[in-house]
């Protein structure tokens, strides 16, 4: 007697597995790159937006100190920390500490006498209307380093901050021993230039011109012409202390 009630089973082939594997890893392959590629975009742009707003907080902060200050007690220097890699002075961001890298009577020569007019600098130093306190700010680098994934030197840069009493001649004392150090970019950014100059307008006040050259130190899309690391924003402030 047959059996009415038997079941027939059926199932896929090798084939058309290996063809359903073979479309799906295809799908997931591109969808992983694509998702690769938006968070790479994703995070750098988001470190650009950390460097603008960065090089946008230094400039106010310039703005807010400089505006009220005396054109006779601001002074511009360049410490040459962005020319050459045996620099006078560099930063060490472990002890938060600006460290010699040559003798005193060089740093002591550098500070001798302040840019004139047009001169470009890379450090000032200015005491604002009231206070006793010199207030510096400056751009320095840290020691040269070797990235040891990527075997290339890499100089981090740094726009500080610092107060000191009054300098009269001393301008090199100002970050020489300082009491505290303030470094106004993150570790994520770098700082590439920190450009000064002033002109004399007709009233005698100063029109102080300031460059901020931010970079991101975290960023994913290589050499891509597409995509410039570097964010530059430029200010201009005039003094408006009272003349003496």
């Amino acid at each position: 007697m047959k059996n009415l009630n038997k079941k027939k089973y059926e199932g896929f082939s090798l084939i058309e597995m290996l063809l359903t594997i073979a479309i799906i890893s295809f799908v997931m392959t591109i969808s992983a790159a694509v998702l690769s590629t938006l968070i790479r975009v994703s995070t750098s742009s988001s470190n650009k937006i950390r460097a603008r707003n960065e090089s946008e907080f230094v400039l106010e902060l310039v703005r807010r100190t400089v505006r009220n200050s005396n054109p006779k007690d601001i002074r511009i220097f360049n410490n040459k920390s962005g020319e050459s890699s045996d620099r006078p002075r560099i930063y060490d961001p472990e002890s938060n500490k600006i460290i010699p890298n040559t003798t005193e009577e060089e740093i002591a020569s550098l500070y001798a006498e302040p840019l004139e007019e047009g001169e470009i600098g890379n450090e000032i130093h200015f005491k604002p209307y009231g206070y006793k306190d010199w207030i510096c700010l400056g751009f320095f680098k840290s020691k040269s380093k070797i990235d040891s994934e990527n075997p290339i030197e890499k100089d981090q840069g740094y726009i500080i901050m610092t107060s000191n009493s009054d300098l009269i001649s001393k301008h090199q004392e100002c970050f020489a021993d300082p009491p505290y150090l303030i470094v106004l970019n993150s570790p994520y950014i770098s700082a590439r230039g920190f450009n000064i100059f002033y002109t004399v307008s007709g009233d005698m006040s100063y029109l102080i011109s300031f460059d901020v050259i931010l970079e991101p130190l975290d960023w994913y899309l290589g050499g891509n012409p597409n995509f410039i690391r570097q964010v530059i924003r430029q200010g201009v402030v005039s003094t408006e202390g009272l003349i003496w």
